[in-house]
């Protein structure tokens, strides 16, 4: 099965829309490798977001599917680190509200045996932010939700400022 599917946006340089299902047996163990860097999964395009455009941004490499989903095997958490799964978030977003929902979806996976999670950046048409480089642009938002894979029962919807 697939790690994640991403719908790249070369103009923002950022993932429109990342989505994957979390299987209770996704989740496992293995632990991320503090020397790990995330590598430009799209490289056959010149201008594509790089890992060092986060470097000093003030902004943290936000996966948007989480490694720990993908924790059965130490290739499959690897998998999760490409530019095509993250973008720029605010540090409080990342380690509050955002690990907080992450969290939330496995405990529901392990529950429900799996559930399906859709992430959205949302941009809005003002006082958009870049960064690095490459001009990497902020997502102002984000839209995400969560529902059982066998059922397409909708268990959860967030939206959070990423500020």
């Amino acid at each position: 099965r697939g790690i994640y599917f991403s719908s790249y946006d070369l103009q923002l340089l950022s993932p429109r829309l990342v989505t994957w299902t979390i299987h209770a047996a996704d989740i496992g163990h293995v632990k991320r490798e503090p020397s790990w860097r995330f590598v430009d999964d799209v490289q056959h395009i010149k201008g594509v977001a790089t890992h060092d455009d986060y470097t000093n941004s003030g902004y943290h490499r936000g996966h948007l599917c989480p490694a720990k989903d993908r924790s059965f095997t130490i290739g499959a958490m690897r998998q999760t680190f490409t530019t095509s799964n993250i973008t720029p978030q605010m540090p409080a977003v990342n380690t509050g509200s955002w690990l907080r929902t992450e969290e939330w979806c496995r405990s529901a996976a392990l529950k429900y045996d799996s559930v399906t999670v859709c992430v959205v950046p949302v941009w809005l048409p003002r006082d958009t932010t870049f960064i690095g480089s490459h001009r990497l642009a902020v997502a102002h938002a984000f839209f995400k939700s969560v529902w059982v894979a066998r059922t397409d029962s909708v268990l959860n919807t967030w939206f959070i400022w990423n500020r």
